[in-house]
């Protein structure tokens, strides 16, 4: 049993070794005589494609609305009516000087 499993190993082997390859065919890409195929065009690459502009159009909208965001901060209200809060009117002004324990 020892000298069997080596023995079937190597028989094994070589007879995988002493069979013919299949043949390959005339566009198979392993073949040396295949045509080669063409590249592509580089024009295509050079130029933004629909999700990229889909996603430049995003960034924009948000750029504004962050812009807004900053302009007018955190408040209610629709920005276009008039006397809508803006950011200076939405926290009021504290008056320090009748605070028990502050001195002006």
């Amino acid at each position: 049993m020892r000298l069997f499993i080596p023995t079937f190993f190597l028989a094994t082997l070589l007879s995988g070794c002493a069979t013919a390859p299949p043949p390959l065919t005339a566009d198979s890409p392993a073949n040396p005589d295949a045509p080669a195929g063409v590249p592509p065009g580089r024009h295509a690459s050079l130029r933004p494609d629909d999700a990229t502009s889909k996603t430049r159009a995003m960034l924009a909208a948000a750029a504004k609305a962050q812009a807004e965001w900053n302009e007018r901060g955190p408040v209610s209200g629709t920005p276009d009516e008039p006397g809508a809060p803006t950011k200076t009117d939405a926290m009021p002004s504290l008056d320090h000087s009748k605070m028990k324990g502050m001195k002006p």
